[in-house]
């Protein structure tokens, strides 16, 4: 019989998972592993919950499986198409104390006892990431039902907080010496919050999980299940002071995934939480992270490197409204590949999770047929890193060849192909803008340019994403670029078009600017000139332009 106290994660169901069907259903940790071919994904109130709990989920299969330790033993495993229940359940009987969401001592994810100098228990807004206390008009959701939430929903928003917390100043905890005048100074956001988050996606849950559950023999470019590399509920209980200064580095991928960025305490029971402490926890800096965090794409930083003189790389964030098949080459690790003797810093650097399933399809152990999902998601955070302006997520279909690094034709067609677009948004850009000024706006406007190129993409997103699954083995892949670049033309004219049909009488007769003419007929001349050259109708794909984009 349950006590008050009792809410144990692995047996009670806390975790909203999807079917085929859409159809939800709530399951606890070791009920949705043994389950997990039944579902597609997991579920939350935010797209950011699927991807905190999702990696979690990771933690919990590595320490099961004291492993994948090799790229042999991962193939078993996805070839018998299910978890071992045994091993699962061994590992859960050693560590359930510690899954217990109110436990006395060692409460999930939490510090027992943790108070504030007045002893002060605050709002659930505080964690409740969809009801911020400063944007209250961008949610639906009332303070009255704000004031209990069931232990479910309260643990999915308590390893949110963790991953996705924003910065700012925290309740200062009694017994963290960095407390000054009863405040936790802004140690930075959550880590989830500070990568750009990239997950491969399987037909369900299982296919899902393995893709990114990365074996330790992938040690030639991430550290993950060495020494001290566990998560949270294997260490020591925390105490109220974080890891802040000097910083402890995490051991490994492992520990991320569980990494605990704030000091938080939830005050109810079972039958409902009323309220919470929070308060800074352990420290962590973004940079040259890239051996320890599988799930981030990474860009060369010249001013960081200045700085720490040496070469520094920095997760590369998620911008807002652009969709991620335009940033795929800093995606495919064809083209910002992990496995590189150059010494020379490289723009970006593929996620491991990405260079791993590549090393997978090198070696045969997925099928040639077989096409997963490319998903993101992140938060953009604003001011100060103190408040949520956005959520991003996006996902992207891809035939497993263009994962492939030793192979690269597929991978590089798919990259080329987003920089015609490219160069044919800068004509778009452009023509808009010169339409605009030969109208009378401002010169320093840009803002009819940037809707024209932002159109434009959204017109090319569905295109893109059917052609892309095109680059299959064995495809032609010069005349599949050849079919986008035509696309990408014929796009482009007709985006045109519609800026012509729409300009107003004004940009016909134009104006003088730096003693040029610019009316809308010269403004069509112009465009036509830049996408012949940057798009050229040739047979020799190879020898075109390698021009930057004009914007």
């Amino acid at each position: 019989m349950s006590t008050p106290t009792d809410f144990n994660l692995l047996t009670e169901p806390w975790i909203p998972a999807t079917r085929r069907d859409g159809s939800q259903e709530e399951l606890s940790i070791l009920e949705l592993l043994r389950r997990a071919t039944e579902f597609t994904t997991v579920g939350g109130e935010l797209p950011t919950q699927r991807f905190a709990i999702t990696r979690l989920l990771l933690a919990f299969l590595h320490r099961a499986l004291d492993g994948p330790t090799t790229a042999d033993q991962w193939a078993d495993l996805w070839e018998s198409g299910q978890f071992p229940e045994a091993a699962i359940s061994d590992y859960a009987r050693r560590v359930e104390h510690r899954f217990n969401l109110f436990d006395p001592t060692a409460p999930f994810m939490q510090v027992a006892k943790l108070r504030s100098a007045s002893d002060k228990e605050f709002g659930l807004e505080r964690i409740v990431a969809e009801f911020p206390a400063n944007r209250r008009l961008f949610t639906t959701r009332s303070e009255r039902n704000l004031r209990s939430i069931s232990p479910a929903e309260a643990t999915r928003w308590l390893i949110h907080t963790h991953a996705f917390d924003v910065s700012g100043n925290k309740t200062g905890a009694v017994g963290d010496p960095t407390v000054k005048m009863g405040k936790g100074y802004a140690i930075g956001p959550g880590w989830s919050g500070q990568i750009g988050g990239v997950l491969l996606h399987g037909a369900n849950l299982f296919e899902t999980l393995m893709l990114n559950l990365v074996s330790r023999d992938a040690a030639a470019y991430l550290t993950i299940g060495g020494s001290g590399d566990v998560p949270v509920w294997e260490r020591d209980t925390d105490g109220p002071a974080g890891h802040q200064n000097p910083m402890r580095p995490p051991r490994g991928a492992i520990e991320l995934y569980t990494w605990q960025t704030r000091r938080v305490r939830l005050f109810g029971d079972r039958d409902g939480v009323t309220g919470v402490l929070l308060s800074n926890g352990d420290k962590i800096r973004p940079q040259n992270m890239h051996g320890l965090e599988p799930h981030s794409a990474w860009r060369f930083s010249e001013a960081q490197s200045k700085k720490e003189k040496k070469t520094v790389f920095m997760p590369l964030r998620h911008v807002a409204d652009r969709s991620v098949w335009r940033g795929i080459a800093a995606l495919l690790p064809c083209t910002a590949s992990r496995r590189t003797g150059s010494g020379v810093p490289q723009r970006y650097l593929s996620p491991g999770v990405l260079q791993w399933v590549s090393d997978l399809v090198a070696q045969g152990m997925l099928p040639e047929t077989f096409r997963p999902g490319i998903r993101i998601c992140g938060v953009i955070y604003g001011p100060q890193q103190a408040i949520v302006d956005e959520i991003v997520e996006d996902e992207l279909l891809v035939p497993v060849a263009t994962l492939r690094a030793d192979d690269p034709a597929a991978g590089t067609a798919a990259v080329e192909a987003v920089t015609d677009a490219e160069h044919a948004a800068g004509a778009v850009w452009r023509l808009a803008l010169n339409i605009a000024e030969a109208a009378g706006a401002d010169t320093k406007d840009t803002s009819p340019g940037d809707a024209a190129r932002e159109n434009f993409y959204a017109r090319l997103d569905s295109p893109y994403r059917a052609w892309l699954l095109t680059l299959t083995p064995g495809a032609d892949l010069i005349a599949a670029r050849r079919l986008w670049r035509s696309t990408v033309r014929n796009a482009a004219r007709a985006a045109a078009k519609q800026l012509i049909t729409a300009a107003p009488p004004a940009a016909w007769t134009g104006r003088v600017i730096g003693e040029k003419l610019i009316n809308l007929p010269q403004a069509e001349s112009w465009f036509r000139a830049a996408l012949n050259r940057k798009l050229p109708h040739t047979t020799d794909l190879s020898a075109d332009t390698k021009e930057e984009p004009a914007a």
